[in-house]
């Protein structure tokens, strides 16, 4: 499945989340690609759309935020149709306090992004110490780089990849307000799988707004017994009477059961696009 690729896209650097994802899935898949890192989802998608010798490993879903929409919006969107969903991790989020102290009532600042701030405020007004000086960074490996130009008292958010990386101490692990939260990450690329019995599909059917129009769609899955794991939909174009539905569902697009499916739905849509059938995680 991933023997024609060279390279890999990650979303940030630094020991991100994304980082972290595709050292599992590497594992996984005994894979080693070189790595490229970009700032923003879109330009990951836009890249992987233009380099089919590319696959990127993108965060979809998280426990504090829910669906991330600019990674649904953009893939469904590319203009390489053959773009497809070809696996999926779930990495747990463990948010660390880092410096390059070994004392942590001796921190006098904290430089982080404005997201990891916003998921550790309990853990950053409660346990840190006071008169705390906190410096924004744009990302994590920003906060990483901005730590050589403060003394030693400051610290960062990061993970204990950063730590790795940056060879700096980790005094207080699991900070985030949702000690369960999670992350769900996507590998796209231009390729497909092969059935494992334990699949999942996605599909985004787009269509134009009308009564009754996701009930006929629900009652298709509801014909054939497919168990729908998520549904999204999204305004097209703004404007309210062009939707695009997407769907993740059991089983694999080259089950009879699923061609069946799938040939039912396409009546009740302007178009019919599978964006991927993987392995379930």
């Amino acid at each position: 499945m991933f023997e024609e690729f060279n390279e890999v896209i990650c979303l940030g650097m630094g020991g991100s989340y994304s980082e972290i994802a595709k050292d599992e899935l590497f594992k996984a898949y005994d894979l080693y690609l070189y790595q490229r890192s970009l700032n923003s989802i879109k330009e990951c998608i836009d890249y992987v759309d233009e380099n089919c010798n590319a696959i990127a490993v993108l965060p979809v879903e998280t426990t504090y935020k829910g669906i991330i929409r600019e990674t649904i919006d953009n893939l469904i969107m590319t203009k390489n149709q053959n773009i497809q969903i070809l696996a999926e991790t779930i990495v747990p989020v463990n948010d660390c306090i880092l410096s390059k102290t070994t004392e942590f009532y001796s921190l006098t600042g904290l430089i982080a992004n404005p997201n990891a701030l916003a998921k550790s405020k309990i853990f950053v007004r409660d346990e840190m110490p006071r008169q705390l000086n906190i410096v924004v960074a744009e990302s994590m490996d920003e906060a990483a780089r901005l730590l050589n130009n403060y003394n030693l008292t400051y610290s960062i958010i990061g993970t204990h990849k950063t730590a790795e990386i940056y060879n700096l101490n980790v005094l207080r692990e699991h900070i985030e307000d949702d000690k369960n939260n999670k992350r769900r990450f996507i590998v796209i690329g231009d390729s497909s799988t092969s059935p494992t019995g334990h699949d999942k599909t996605s599909i985004v059917l787009f269509l134009n707004d009308r009564q009754g129009a996701l009930l006929d769609i629900v009652q298709v899955f509801v014909k054939y017994h497919i168990n729908i794991t998520q549904i999204n939909s999204k305004m097209m174009n703004n404007n309210a009477e062009e939707q695009a539905v997407f769907i993740d569902f059991d089983g694999h697009k080259d089950d009879e059961i699923i061609k069946n499916l799938i040939s039912d739905l396409e009546p009740q849509a302007q178009s019919v696009r599978i964006i991927g059938s993987y392995a379930k995680f």
